[in-house]
C-alpha cells in the first residue's frame, strides 16, 4: 500500500525537479576536459560554489589557478552535478546539467556578481584579482535521477520552460523550524495521510506540491513523499496548509 501511495503521489515534474535541485543547492561537482598534465583529454571533476540565475543557468567564480579554469578555456563543454538536500545515498536525488561555459561580458557581471554572493555570502575572494566570472551560457541537455526507478534524460527546451519554485527561496527555514520544533506533527502528518506509523520522520526538502522526507521505522530509514491537501504559491500558503495538515492529523489521532 505505502509502494501504491508513494507512485501515485503529487510531485513537481522531471524538469521542475531539476530545476528545483539546482536552485536549492550551492555546491557541485563540475566535470570538464583536462587541458594539460597527466588529465589532458580525460574529465576531471572539482567541487565548486555555483548559483542560479533567474534563466536556470548556473553562474560560477573561478580563479586563474583553479584547474578547471584553462580545462573550460580551452573546451567550454562541462557538466554540473547537484544532489538534493539531505542526500545520502542512491535513493536520493541528484541531477547534472551539461552545456558549454562562457566567460561573461563586464556588462554581465554585477548581476551575476549579486546572485552569486546572494547564495553564497561568505565568498569574499570573488572580488580577488585572479577571478573571473563564468555562466553555464548553452544548455544542451539535463539528468535528474530522483531516486530507485525515477530516471529521466530532460531536453534543453524542457529545462529553460521551468521556473524557480514559488516556495524554494525559504524552503530550509521552514524544513529545519519543523524539524526541531514540530517532530511530532510530522510523524503525526506520515501516519494520517500517508497511512504508516514511523518513528521520526524529518523534512529534507519541500516545494509547492508537498514535503520530501527522511523517515525511521523499524531500524530502517527511507525516503517518504508526503503531498499537500493542495499547491503552495507562497510562504503564507506554506504555512496556512502545514498547519491544517497538522491539525486535521492531530485531531485524528
Amino acid at each position: 500500500a505505502f509502494d501504491a501511495q508513494q507512485r501515485t503521489a503529487a510531485r513537481l515534474s522531471h524538469a521542475d525537479q531539476a530545476r528545483l535541485i539546482l536552485d536549492t543547492g550551492r555546491h557541485g561537482v563540475l566535470c570538464t576536459f583536462g587541458s594539460f598534465g597527466a588529465w589532458k583529454g580525460f574529465p576531471v571533476g572539482t567541487v565548486v560554489e555555483y548559483a542560479m540565475d533567474e534563466s536556470g543557468r548556473p553562474v560560477f567564480a573561478f580563479s586563474s589557478l583553479s584547474s578547471h579554469t584553462p580545462d573550460i578555456k580551452a573546451d567550454p563543454r562541462c557538466s554540473l552535478t547537484v544532489t538534493a538536500p539531505g542526500y545520502q545515498g542512491m535513493s536520493d536525488a541528484r541531477v547534472t546539467l551539461t552545456g558549454t561555459m562562457s566567460l561573461l561580458e563586464d556588462s554581465d557581471i554585477a548581476d551575476a556578481k549579486q546572485v552569486f554572493l546572494k547564495k553564497n555570502p561568505g565568498s569574499f575572494w570573488v572580488d580577488f584579482g585572479d577571478f573571473s566570472w563564468f555562466r553555464m551560457e548553452t544548455i544542451v541537455t539535463g539528468r535528474l535521477v530522483g531516486g530507485f526507478g525515477r530516471i529521466k534524460q530532460i531536453s534543453a527546451e524542457e529545462y529553460l520552460s521551468t521556473g524557480q519554485d514559488p516556495v524554494a527561496g525559504f524552503a530550509q527555514p521552514i524544513a529545519s523550524h519543523m524539524n526541531a520544533d514540530h517532530a511530532d506533527s510530522i510523524v503525526a502528518m506520515v501516519k494520517h495521510y500517508v497511512g504508516i506509523a514511523v518513528q521520526e520522520a524529518k523534512i529534507e526538502g519541500l516545494d509547492r506540491l508537498g514535503l520530501d522526507l527522511q523517515c525511521q521505522s523499524g531500524g530502517k530509514s527511507f525516503s517518504c513523499r508526503l503531498p499537500f491537501i493542495r499547491p503552495a504559491e507562497g510562504r503564507k500558503d506554506v504555512k496556512d496548509v502545514i498547519v491544517e495538515m497538522t491539525r486535521t492529523a492531530s485531531a485524528a489521532s
